[in-house]
C-alpha cells in the first residue's frame, strides 16, 4: 500500500470511528470492540495441550487422536476458548460486518505466538467464492491482513484457494470432518522450503486447518503453522448468549 493510500485509509478510519464509535461486543460500552473489563475476564486455555488440536494433555505435545490421523500441521497457536467476550466479537466480525473488530482480534491472537517464530508468509483460510460473495468479505482475510501488519510479515491471500463448497463442519462428527474437506483446498504455486502461517477465526477439531495444510504440503511447504483467535471446546455448549452460529 502506497503512503498516500495509507494516509487516506487512516483518515477514513478516524472519521468512521468518530461517527460510529466501536462498541464492546460483550457489554455494548463505547470505545473498543472488547472493553478492558471484559478482556480482563478472558481466561486462556489450559496448558499443556496438543500442539496440533489444542486438546488438554497430561504429558507430551501430541494427543492420540492427532497421532492416529497423522496430522501434518506443525503447530496451532491459540490462546483463548471460544466463549464470552471473544465469541461475541468473532460473531459480529463474521456475520454483522463489524470489520473494525479484525484489528483488535488480531492483536489478541498474536499473543499466542512465540517471539522466535520464523515465517516467510501469512495467509488466510479462504472461503469458497460463493460464500464470500454472499457475505461480501472473508473475515479470516481481514484477520490475516492485520496479523501481517502487526508482525511485519508479507501477506498472500491468493496462495491458497477453496476449490469446492463443503457441508457445515459443526454438523459432522470428528471422523467425518477431514473427509468432508478432502480436496477442498488447492495451493496456487510451488512452495518449496517456505514457512507459512495460516490465520483463521475459530477452530474446533482442526479439520479445516489440516485440510489447508495438506494442500500446502503437497506443493512443498517446509513448515506450516496456524494462528487462530479462539478454540471451540469440544462438546461444550458455550455460556454466551444464544446458540452459536455455524462455523465455516
Amino acid at each position: 500500500m502506497s503512503v498516500s493510500r495509507k494516509v487516506l485509509v487512516g483518515a477514513a478510519r478516524s472519521v468512521a470511528a468518530a461517527v460510529f464509535p466501536p462498541k464492546c461486543a460483550a457489554c455494548g460500552a463505547l470505545g473498543a470492540g472488547i472493553c478492558a473489563t471484559w478482556l480482563a475476564r478472558a481466561r486462556p486455555l489450559d496448558v499443556p495441550n496438543c500442539r496440533q488440536c489444542n486438546r488438554p494433555l497430561e504429558y507430551g505435545d501430541q494427543c492420540a487422536a492427532c497421532r492416529a490421523e497423522r496430522r501434518r500441521v506443525d503447530r496451532v497457536f491459540v490462546r483463548y476458548p471460544y466463549v464470552t467476550p471473544l465469541r461475541e466479537a468473532i460473531q459480529r466480525l463474521k456475520y454483522e460486518n463489524r470489520r473494525y473488530l479484525a484489528g483488535e482480534l488480531a492483536a489478541i491472537a498474536v499473543t499466542a505466538l512465540p517471539d522466535d517464530l520464523s515465517i516467510h508468509t501469512i495467509l488466510p483460510i479462504p472461503l469458497h467464492p460463493q460464500r464470500q460473495a454472499e457475505r461480501g468479505y472473508n473475515q479470516s482475510a481481514l484477520l490475516a491482513a492485520n496479523v501481517g501488519e502487526l508482525l511485519a510479515i508479507p501477506l498472500d491471500d491468493r496462495l491458497l484457494r477453496r476449490e469446492r463448497a463443503t457441508r457445515t463442519q459443526m454438523s459432522l462428527p470428528r471422523r467425518e470432518r477431514l473427509g468432508n474437506l478432502r480436496g477442498a483446498f488447492r495451493a496456487t504455486r510451488t512452495l518449496s522450503g517456505r514457512r507459512l502461517l495460516l490465520v483463521d477465526d475459530v477452530t474446533t477439531t482442526g479439520a479445516t486447518l489440516e485440510a489447508a495444510v495438506r494442500a500446502l504440503r503437497r506443493r512443498g511447504a517446509a513448515w506450516v503453522g496456524a494462528l487462530v483467535v479462539a478454540r471451540q471446546p469440544l462438546g461444550l455448549q458455550a455460556s454466551a448468549r444464544g446458540p452459536a452460529p455455524p462455523l465455516d
